[in-house]
């Protein structure tokens, strides 16, 4: 299945933003309902609005047309295209954002690592759905170092459910020796 580079971008913007659908597309002259088809990428921004949007996202110029480029490629041949001299070097699961992870370890208490995790648009869905599940927080209690290693170990295979994430969980704490 093809990445959603441009999708995941707009998505993360809009999210950290504050911003309906509908909202998003007023900014750029385009419908709520084509702001829906570029988050699912059922379709992609023309490489003048895409260029217009990625402004706002501060994506660096180059690797802003890198990801249009990227985005129109089939899977086999996606990989051709290197985004690390662009500014920041494009993972896998597309959460690196500019080069900057907030090191999440370094965060004692619970609800500010939380409150941190859910203003963090670099942050996988599938992760950021386990954080916002508050049954993970009443059982679970994850630490800042366990989240770190969710994202930086497991966040880098590709997008991933909720519950995966979980599971994750639980092997990165067989690892680490914490229950």
């Amino acid at each position: 299945m093809m990445k959603n580079f441009l999708g995941e971008k707009i998505y993360d913007y809009r999210v950290r933003e504050n911003m309906t659908q509908d909202q998003l597309g007023a900014r750029y002259g385009v419908s709520g309902p084509a702001i829906f088809k570029f988050e699912k990428s059922y379709v992609r921004p023309s490489l003048a609005l895409w260029m217009r949007m990625s402004r706002d996202f501060k994506i660096p110029e180059k690797k802003a047309v890198l990801l249009w480029v990227k985005s129109k490629l089939p899977d086999e041949y996606q990989d051709c295209i290197d985004l690390r001299g662009t500014g920041a070097a494009e993972s896998q699961g597309a959460y690196a954002g500019e080069g900057r992870k907030v090191a999440y370890a370094q965060i004692h208490d619970r609800d500010e690592l939380r409150a941190t995790l859910l203003r963090d648009a670099t942050i996988p869905r599938g992760l950021k759905g386990l954080i916002k599940d508050d049954e993970l927080w009443g059982l679970y209690k994850p630490t800042g170092r366990e989240v770190a290693l969710l994202r930086d170990s497991f966040g880098k295979l590709g997008e991933a459910s909720k519950n995966t994430y979980r599971e994750a969980l639980r092997i990165v704490r067989d690892f680490l020796g914490t229950e």
